[in-house]
């Protein structure tokens, strides 16, 4: 089954420049990488709607997260000093649980799915559902995971993948971040592993 810490190096390189001389920084430990990215993993780009960011956690989902702790809504400078602990958890329970995906088979498809509702939000596992062939709900139950793991996975990884491509193709943001979005995108392969700068990372 997939792993979600899998995922985490590359978030790592495609929200903060995590990489090192031929890849070495995404060889240390997770924490260490988590440093690394909090010096380089700051945003707030008007162009962006998700607003200030901070290694790919938006102000939005922290102040989501907080609010299930029962904890005062967050400011930037908080989501600057966000701590590891609550990023990792904040990619398992958002993300990764919303997809079910502990129970994908598939490593390659875990990553290119959560990966997806991470950059793009929930309406992605509708967009996912309906290339998947299920009731397009936005709710991963047994029926959407058994037909994930019931198909080819590297036919599936292909329809997703390519779906995403139109998704961001039509994006508003297309003229200001497209390339990047395929650079991240094609550094996803169905084996599980990521392709960065030709090298091979993870797996």
């Amino acid at each position: 089954m997939a792993c979600f810490v899998k995922l985490i190096p590359f978030i790592f390189h495609f929200a903060a420049g995590v990489y090192g001389k031929d890849g070495c920084d995404l060889g240390l430990p997770l924490d260490e990488q988590f440093r690394i990215a909090c010096k380089r993993g700051w945003s707030n780009d008007p162009d962006d709607p998700g607003g200030a960011t901070m290694v790919d956690v938006t102000i939005g989902a922290y102040a989501d997260f907080r609010r299930s702790k029962g904890l005062d809504l967050p400011g930037e400078n908080d989501l600057r000093q966000i701590a590891f602990d609550e990023w990792r958890e904040i990619l398992k329970t958002m993300y990764w649980d919303t997809w079910n995906a502990d129970y994908i088979e598939s490593q390659g498809l875990a990553n290119l799915l959560v990966d997806w509702v991470w950059a793009s939000g929930p309406k992605s596992i509708k967009r996912a559902q309906k290339v998947i062939g299920v009731k397009a709900d936005g709710i991963v139950g047994d029926k959407t995971l058994s037909a994930v793991n019931g198909k080819d996975p590297e036919m599936l990884f292909s329809m997703i993948r390519n779906a995403r491509e139109s998704h961001y193709r039509s994006c508003r943001g297309a003229w200001k971040y497209l390339r990047g979005w395929l650079r991240r995108l094609d550094a996803i392969r169905p084996d599980g592993t990521f392709v960065i700068y030709g090298r091979t990372i993870g797996g």
